[in-house]
C-alpha cells in the first residue's frame, strides 16, 4: 500500500489526514495466474495499482483476432481508464499472466477520495497524462519499428516480460509468429 501512497505523494503532496484516509480504504488483493481482472464488454469498476506481477491487455480487432497492445507491470495501473472514468463498457480484457499483488481502489472509494482528498483529482489527472504519453510513444514505436527493434526495446524496457511471459504472448504482442521470435532471439 505504501508504494501507491508514495506515488501519489510524489505527484502532489498529501496531508497526514489524506494518507490515513487512503490507508483506511485501499486494500491489497492477491491475484492468481490467468485471472481476468477486467472484462471486455463490462464496466471497469476498479482501479488497481500493480504492486507485483504482470498483466496483459487483450483487445479484439473487427475480424475477431485477439492481440496484446501492451503489458502492465509493477508500478503501473491495471485499469481500462476510459471504462472506469466514463462508466462505459470496456473494450479490452486485463488478465494476470503470473500470480500478482494489486492495490485496489473501487469506484465507490474513488468517488469518496475525490470528495475528501483535495489533491486526489489532480494526482489522478497527472498520472493519466503520464500514462497516455507513455502509451502514445510506445504505440508510435510499435508502428514504425521492425520486429527485431521491437524485441530489443521490450527486452531493454521490460526485462521481466522476457523472463516471465510465454513466447506465444510475446510474439502476439510484437505482432509476429513464434518462429520469427525464435529467429530474433537466436541472433542476440
Amino acid at each position: 500500500m505504501e508504494h501507491l501512497i508514495a506515488l501519489f505523494n510524489s505527484v502532489y503532496p498529501l496531508t497526514n489526514q489524506d494518507i490515513n484516509l487512503l490507508r483506511e480504504r485501499l486494500f491489497i488483493q492477491t491475484i492468481d495466474k490467468n485471472t481476468i481482472h477486467s472484462y471486455n464488454g463490462k464496466i471497469c469498476k476498479k482501479l488497481s495499482f500493480v504492486k507485483s506481477g504482470i498483466f496483459k491487455v487483450v483487445k479484439t480487432d473487427e475480424k475477431g483476432n485477439s492481440y496484446i497492445p501492451y503489458f502492465i507491470t509493477s508500478g503501473h495501473f491495471a485499469v481500462d481508464i476510459d471504462s472506469f472514468s466514463n462508466k462505459t463498457n470496456s473494450e479490452e480484457d486485463i488478465i494476470s499472466l503470473i500470480p500478482s499483488e494489486i492495490i485496489t481502489i473501487t469506484n465507490i472509494d474513488y468517488d469518496y477520495f475525490e470528495k475528501e482528498i483535495f489533491s486526489f483529482s489532480k494526482i489522478i489527472s497527472i498520472l493519466k497524462e503520464r500514462a497516455l504519453l507513455e502509451k502514445m510513444k510506445f504505440k508510435s514505436e510499435m508502428l514504425i519499428d521492425d520486429a527485431t527493434t521491437k524485441y530489443k526495446k521490450l527486452r531493454q524496457r521490460q526485462p521481466e516480460i522476457i523472463q516471465q511471459v510465454s513466447q506465444n504472448e510475446i510474439a502476439l504482442h510484437l505482432g509476429i509468429s513464434q518462429y520469427t521470435l525464435s529467429r530474433i532471439k537466436s541472433k542476440k
